[in-house]
């Protein structure tokens, strides 16, 4: 059995949650598993078999990510040293850097495995405010050409995912599938969907400029004759962006009608989903949501962008919805064409839950880890 090593900046809670124990429950079939992150608090020990090396995060995003390098620079390649690490599996292109370069010059027989979840090149400018955003993109290409060059392979998410990394090197071996989902527990939620007393929308995922939530709350604005409210569920990163959100809601009188949730937990973002006749993501640039998978495995019907990567499984009128993206008349369209016609929109919800419940599992998870580790 190999030896498999993730490394990248997410931040995993103290203790597991059971989600993530599932997770690494489930390759830890394949591999024996390493994983170097961070969380709240230092943490280094064993979790139902597999070995964490837990770092501190730091709240100031500069000094995080200077913390990232440093790790992967010079703790990374004792690690994979010391443990005969035969696989490391790095989250994204940019924060991979040094760890790649390291590796590369130290541990030279150790493969790579580089993974790309989404927009590596613009998703920071769109959730962050950034003083040389032009300065950032031009350095965050030239990173991303190395690492994808020095990489064995590539993981992607999605075809958007999958295009973006080849157009930096069209000859390297990509192996794409979607990234964790544990759809056990949305299954047993009920399939049909009914209007209530209000037509409740949700958005749920990163409230920032590049998922455009303020989209919804400009389109719901066109429709007078829909009873409905919004629910925004997911943190907030971009201050800025948040307050001049909450400016939209008071000039447009939507106090009573939309509201603000922030960071939800898991039992409370499944309540969403239950409670929920519409999913709505505005997003102009997208890997491949989770929140897309976990709405439609919940029955709930999902209206997206046709912004690449979220058509691989949103097919419109058959897995789910699609408006043209930027286009807030569109978007009011198909929410009104949906709550009109909310039978039709309820089958659609149903038929996108057999599709993921029939084509993505845990298993197939597995096996498409156990694929990637048998090509490097």
């Amino acid at each position: 059995m190999k030896k498999l090593l993730f490394f990248g900046p997410t931040n995993y809670p103290q203790p597991l949650n059971d989600n993530l124990r599932k997770k690494f429950k489930y390759l830890s079939e394949i591999a024996k598993i390493y994983v170097v992150a961070f969380s709240e608090s230092e943490f280094e020990g064993e979790i139902d078999g597999s070995n964490f090396f837990l770092y501190k995060k730091n709240k100031f995003r500069l000094i995080n990510y200077f913390k990232i390098y440093l790790i992967s620079y010079f703790q990374l390649p004792k690690l994979v040293e010391l443990h005969n690490i035969d696989v490391v599996s790095f989250q994204d292109p940019i924060t991979s850097f040094f760890g790649i370069r390291r590796l590369k010059n130290k541990n030279k027989n150790v493969k790579i495995v580089l993974e790309s979840h989404g927009d590596f090149i613009n998703t920071l400018e769109l959730e962050k405010k950034l003083l040389f955003p032009k300065i950032y993109k031009l350095l965050f290409k030239k990173i991303a050409k190395y690492t994808i060059d020095n990489a064995d392979l590539i993981r992607a998410v999605s075809s958007s995912t999958e295009e973006q990394a080849l157009s930096f090197n069209s000859k390297k071996l990509v192996v794409r599938f979607p990234a964790w989902v544990d759809f056990e527990i949305f299954e047993s939620i009920a399939k049909k969907r009914e209007i209530k007393e209000k037509f409740r929308i949700l958005f749920i995922g990163s409230v920032t400029d590049r998922k455009k939530p303020h989209h919804i709350i400009e389109a719901i604005s066109y429709l007078q004759d829909v009873d409905c409210e919004l629910n925004i569920v997911g943190p907030t990163p971009n201050s800025k962006y948040l307050r001049q959100l909450r400016e939209q809601i008071i000039n447009l009188n939507f106090e009573n009608k939309v509201k603000i949730f922030g960071n939800r937990s898991r039992e409370q973002v499944l309540e969403h989903y239950m409670e929920s006749n519409l999913m709505i993501l505005p997003s102009v640039s997208e890997g491949l949501a989770r929140v897309i998978f976990e709405s439609q495995v919940t029955a709930c019907p999902v209206l997206v962008t046709d912004a690449p990567g979220m058509q691989d499984i949103v097919i419109d009128e058959q897995t789910g919805f699609i408006f043209e993206s930027n286009n807030v008349k569109d978007l009011a369209n198909k929410i009104n064409n949906i709550y009109q016609n909310y039978d039709h929109a309820s089958q659609i919800g149903i038929n996108a839950k057999n599709f993921i419940l029939n084509n993505y599992s845990s298993d197939n998870f597995k096996f498409s880890f156990k694929k990637l580790i048998d090509l490097v």
